[in-house]
């Protein structure tokens, strides 16, 4: 990654942390991963004997959740966002878990491709460097006749590594 691109990345996460950017309306609020599970790490602490700093894992899964959150993924602005593209190592890394995430809402039967709300579940340690993040996403039913909501449930890996974390996605 060249200066200026992680340069850009910066300003761009401290805007999001400081609420001037990414304009995303929705329910990702300051209570994001209060009521979550924890299991192997404390989000609250550095991890100063390892190599993975755990201490800016929880805010940065809420920047990326927060901008997927509202989100049409059937939709091809979403898939050419860089701002969702920055979290993934590779082109194709981000095309493999854009295509499973926009199966599973599918399959979940979103309306248009869409979560509505999304909730941070838990985060397990499985590795040194590497955490199992759980998310509930939760949207509007595109079944007729069905006014209740629908939801679905996210598994995704989290690797620090090269000084950041990475989504590493599952197979398709």
């Amino acid at each position: 990654m060249t200066k200026v691109k992680r340069y850009s990345l910066g300003l761009l996460i401290i805007g999001l942390l400081a609420g001037t950017g990414g304009g995303c309306a929705g329910t990702v609020d300051a209570t994001w991963g209060r009521s979550a599970a924890y299991h192997g790490f404390s989000p609250d602490t550095l991890n100063r004997g390892g190599e993975a700093d755990f201490t800016i894992l929880v805010p940065l899964a809420k920047l990326f959740y927060q901008r997927v959150e509202a989100r049409r993924f059937d939709s091809l602005a979403t898939f050419e966002d860089p701002a969702l593209r920055e979290f993934f190592r590779t082109e194709g890394a981000f095309a493999d878990y854009y295509a499973a995430f926009a199966e599973a809402l599918t399959r979940a039967r979103f309306e248009s491709n869409r979560p509505t709300a999304v909730r941070l579940k838990s985060m397990d340690r499985t590795g040194p460097s590497t955490v199992r993040v759980r998310v509930l996403f939760r949207g509007e039913n595109a079944l007729p006749l069905r006014w209740w909501s629908t939801e679905t449930v996210r598994e995704d890996v989290w690797a620090f590594s090269q000084g950041r974390w990475w989504i590493v996605p599952g197979k398709v």
